[in-house]
């Protein structure tokens, strides 16, 4: 798990994705989605918009010591301009309907971005029903890793194909951060009070 700045207090969480036309890119580093804006994070008082999503493989967060093989990143910005990341773990499962959609148009040339005009990506679907999080503060996973960003995971996985995971990872090949130490910094653990909506 990246390493912890603080613990973070007890608060509502509100999630709200809606159905969007998308621009995806192979950043070569990662599968990403840049999303028009309209999604928000409400967390700690504070509010938050979604920027993009993109995809790891295998998770950069642990559970119980557990990794799985793919992890969604949903990064969210605020007015002040600090960022928020819902993090969504995927275990080997089901074929997932999301990931089925998104593996139509993804683009396997690197660093060209394609609009998708009549493509729409319902990220509702990528949200488990269960709302159980991990919280804590920390930092980003690419480089630089600055410091200063509110994470948000979801503890219970969604399911994906082993075959859905492995066309993701031949995209992306291995892009997450090692896990880092907690250095005796608490995670909270919490139920959303609030649930995810449209």
């Amino acid at each position: 798990m990246p390493r912890v700045r603080a613990a973070v207090r007890p608060s509502q969480l509100r999630v709200a994705l809606n159905e969007h036309t998308a621009d995806v890119i192979n950043t070569g580093h990662a599968l990403q989605v840049n999303l028009p804006g309209g999604d928000r994070l409400s967390v700690g008082g504070e509010e938050y918009e979604l920027l993009q999503f993109h995809l790891h493989t295998p998770s950069e967060h642990t559970v119980k010591g557990v990794r799985f093989p793919m992890e969604a990143h949903f990064v969210h910005r605020g007015r002040a301009g600090h960022l928020a990341v819902v993090a969504v773990l995927f275990r080997n499962g089901r074929a997932n309907p999301a990931i089925a959609h998104l593996l139509e148009w993804l683009p396997r040339e690197r660093g060209v971005e394609y609009h998708h005009e009549h493509v729409e990506l319902d990220g509702r679907h990528m949200l488990p029903k269960d709302h159980t999080t991990y919280r804590y503060d920390g930092s980003l996973t690419t480089p630089p890793c600055s410091e200063g960003v509110r994470w948000v995971v979801f503890a219970t996985p969604l399911e994906a194909a082993p075959a859905q995971i492995a066309a993701i990872a031949r995209l992306t090949g291995k892009n997450s951060r090692p896990t880092q130490p907690l250095q005796g910094r608490a995670v909270l653990t919490e139920t959303v009070a609030t649930p995810t909506t449209p």
